[in-house]
């Protein structure tokens, strides 16, 4: 799926239309990615009844962002070692215990923020 003639303008419709694909490829196949879409609607809802202030806003939509990113990105180093060698290797577990490790680091500090900012409203 390559791109070799066409304008700017083309090139640039094309490659929205393959980030897009991307998320309806995640959003549909991989149960993680779908978890955390889950927690992010809810941690848009908490932030609608608690009132967030426009700071609050900025900072934990930044914070959803990051762990909905580490998680497309968590999968799709997943599906390339899966591609590249799908027996068991050490190696292997150790680069996707990792790729997770990230996307929790991430969900557990962006959860202490949003305490931290309920905290404050309540």
């Amino acid at each position: 799926m390559k791109l070799q003639e066409g304008n700017s303008i083309q090139k640039l419709i094309f490659k929205f239309r393959v980030a897009f694909n991307g998320i309806i490829e995640g959003l549909s196949t991989d149960f993680s990615i779908q978890l955390q879409f889950f927690f992010a609607i809810c941690a848009i809802l908490v932030a609608f009844i608690f009132n967030f202030t426009y700071i609050e806003w900025s900072i934990w939509l930044i914070c959803i962002s990051m762990v909905l990113t580490l998680e497309y990105l968590n999968s799709s180093f997943e599906s390339m070692m899966d591609r590249l060698d799908p027996s068991y290797h050490i190696l292997t577990k150790k680069a996707k215990d990792l790729g997770a490790a990230a996307v929790l680091i991430s969900a557990i500090f962006s959860l202490i923020i949003g305490f931290i900012f309920i905290c404050q409203h309540i």
